[in-house]
């Protein structure tokens, strides 16, 4: 006899073979197209869900974790940069000027 999806309102009728206890909609987090694809990727898998639900939440964490680490390298490069310009004011040093400085102007000489 099938057995039905865990999830409160889910009806979904699952096959005795099928060793999970929720649907592969309810048993991948996400919204949109990421979770789609990994229902289907669940569903596919069938007696394997389990396996395939385990590599899809590995690889969520993985991303945030390179995301968390490319905001904090971009923080760090910039308080680096901000910490040289103080260091620079507080050595004595002048703030260096982009601009390169200005011709004099040459005054002609009346005609005697």
């Amino acid at each position: 006899m099938a057995h039905k999806c865990t999830s409160r309102g889910c009806e979904f009728s699952l096959p005795d073979t099928y060793p999970l206890d929720k649907c592969p909609w309810h048993m991948v987090p996400g919204r949109g197209p990421v979770k789609i694809a990994a229902a289907l990727a669940v569903a596919a898998a069938g007696l394997g869900g389990g396996l395939a639900y385990k590599k899809y939440k590995t690889y969520l964490h993985e991303k945030q974790l390179r995301k968390e680490r490319k905001e904090r390298r971009q923080r760090d490069a910039s308080a680096s940069e901000q910490e040289q310009k103080a260091r620079a004011i507080r050595n004595g040093a002048a703030p260096k000027s982009r601009k390169p400085p200005r011709k004099r102007k040459r005054v002609s000489k009346p005609a005697a």
